[in-house]
């Protein structure tokens, strides 16, 4: 546990060891070791396997008996991750003390996983460069060989999953991680094995055919920015990579598809085929082209194509990140600057819609009207007021004092549209990716409305969390869809008014993504006022809210909406209305 992994995937082992401590050095040995480790003692069981795959890495031996040797050890290792993982995946981002031994000890058992199948692949192709082999030695040949390709593409395999509990806790790689990923497919494609199927040397049944989509899966979870999304979609992107690889194409040579590059020196993920400086020597185009046009179709009514898998974890919220990544320019708009300042953040729809009523909940806000309500038929207008009006109210509890509750946090820097804060302590159960958030400066100054647009690990006990501004201009309202004639199931939405180039534009935010979609009429409450609007173009889509261009279906309401803006900028522009709340 004391080994540091720094430099752990560019410093070859030393092999000094002469034989392993705990059982005699072959492969059925190591068998009947291995089927005596109970995974039910996980402490016990995860040291035991550790020590194991250290002793292995050091033995002094051929390559292909060390590949033998680390193959028996795989299935139990794996089981033993998957246990471990279990203890911190989808806890809080800052975790407890236990959390992070559990967290180092599997990030160190899978490193060195990762590790022993490089070194393996490193030593056989520095074997075959040197070897001078004759006609006796050929099958040694062809072992050295089939040792080289399989571990490289177990290698790349450990580096994906490596990646993916990187992910999972919104950590960064470590140094020489990609460097490693490229030397291996860079060795592969060299020397031409790299769409060589392994099922076929190893007849397995791998999803993940041969070393060129092992790459792909790898480059799928890192160009897919998971910084951005929450761990159930982290997950689904993961299962769903298992297809998707296959889509992805990996060439020596530049295409007009050639969407990333990569420079198999630099230690460094694909980046963004723009122009690059003279340091920068690209030898490996990845085109995402067909991976594009799948995920481009794959949301359409009648597409009965999709996987178990997609159709599990492709939700709207992760189709239109993946959308959006594969289909724009993949670069930073805004240059960052150093600011120093505290912020005020709150969290989630209904407490901006709180705070934005003028501390009202959103029962209250609905309640002023409520014998106002409109409803489709007379028989419902004659049912009993108990028995109706619950109804409008039954998905929206009262928010509670951690909903309502107004966070400090320290800015690190800002662009035009956006922060970058620093969190330590306790994190809210809303603090994640996609979350609405108000945020104010003092509190004296106006809300604004934003996003938490990504989460990073940062220093010990705290987080990097990435802001973007959406608007200024927040008007709190309701909104419902029509399901049947008696029920009326409000829900807060805001009213968002943008001025770009002195064209005015207004938006409206909804949460309920399973309720909302685009080309959908829906009910629209301002005040006193029901309106109905047709929700156009989907501008933006959370795991929590959604954000919809608009039209009236009757443009004669447009003053309603006009006044009702103007009515609530003027109340913000005159009352000093977040001083009455304290």
């Amino acid at each position: 546990m004391s080994t540091h992994t720094s430099d752990i995937f560019q410093t070859p082992t030393e092999k000094k060891r002469a034989q392993l401590s705990f059982c005699h050095t072959s492969a059925k040995a190591l068998q009947e070791w291995v089927s005596g480790i109970s995974i039910l003692q996980l402490g016990t069981s995860s040291k035991s396997l550790f020590s194991a795959l250290l002793e292995i890495a050091e033995l002094d031996c051929e390559e292909s008996l060390r590949f033998d040797l680390i193959q028996v050890l795989h299935p139990t290792l794996e089981n033993v991750l998957t246990s471990l993982e279990k203890h911190f995946v989808n806890q809080g981002l800052i975790t407890t003390d236990r959390n992070d031994q559990i967290i180092e000890l599997a990030m160190l058992l899978r490193s060195h996983f990762a590790k022993i199948y490089i070194d393996i692949a490193k030593r056989c192709q520095l074997q075959l460069n040197e070897y001078k082999f004759s006609i006796f030695k050929l099958s040694f040949k062809k072992r050295l060989e089939t040792a080289r390709m399989v571990s490289i593409y177990y290698a790349l395999q450990q580096l994906s999953l490596l990646l993916y509990q990187q992910h999972m806790l919104y950590s960064s790689p470590v140094m020489g991680q990609w460097l490693a990923a490229h030397q291996l497919i860079e060795c592969a494609m060299q020397h031409d094995f790299y769409v060589s199927n392994i099922n076929q040397v190893l007849g397995t049944q791998h999803d993940i055919q041969n070393i060129a989509q092992a790459y792909a899966q790898l480059i799928i979870l890192e160009i897919f920015n998971t910084h951005q999304i929450r761990p159930a979609e982290i997950q689904g992107l993961f299962l769903c990579s298992f297809e998707w690889a296959k889509l992805i194409q990996i060439l020596p040579k530049e295409s007009t598809l050639s969407r990333y590059i990569v420079d198999s020196s630099k230690d460094h993920p694909p980046l963004f085929n723009t122009r690059q400086g003279s340091h920068y020597k690209a030898n490996i185009f990845i085109s995402t082209q067909n991976l594009m046009e799948h995920i481009s179709t794959a949301q359409s009514k009648n597409n009965q194509s999709l996987s178990r898998n997609e159709k599990l974890f492709l939700t709207p919220a992760l189709h239109f990140h993946l959308h959006t990544l594969l289909s724009t320019t993949a670069e930073r708009r805004h240059e960052r600057y150093e600011y120093s300042a505290q912020i005020n953040i709150c969290f989630g729809l209904t407490a901006a819609h709180f705070y934005l009523s003028k501390g009202k909940n959103f029962q209250e806000t609905l309640n002023t009207v409520a014998t106002n309500y409109k409803f489709q038929s007379q028989s419902s207008m004659a049912s009993s007021a108990e028995a109706v009006l619950p109804s409008a109210f039954s998905s929206i509890k009262a928010l509670d004092r951690e909903a309502k509750q107004i966070h400090n946090a320290e800015v690190l820097d800002i662009s035009v549209n956006g922060y970058r804060i620093k969190w330590t302590g306790i994190t809210p159960a809303n603090l994640k990716t996609g979350e609405f958030i108000l945020v104010q400066e003092n509190t004296q100054s106006q809300w604004r409305g934003g996003v938490i647009r990504w989460i990073k690990q940062s220093t010990e006990k705290s987080l990097e969390l990435g802001l973007e501004i959406l608007a200024q201009d927040l008007f709190p309202c309701a909104v419902y869809a029509r399901t049947d004639k008696n029920t009326i199931n409000y829900q807060p939405a805001l009213i968002i008014q943008t001025t770009q180039l002195d064209q005015v534009s207004t938006s409206i935010i909804v949460s309920g993504i399973h309720t909302f979609k685009e080309k959908q009429t829906i009910h629209l409450r301002l005040d006193q006022n029901e309106l109905k609007i047709y929700l156009t173009q989907a501008q933006l889509i959370t795991q929590s809210f959604m954000r919809f261009d608009y039209e009236l279906l009757n443009d004669q309401e447009e003053p309603l909406v006009k006044n009702f803006i103007a009515k609530q900028l003027n109340e913000i522009r005159n009352n000093d209305l977040w001083e009455a709340l304290k």
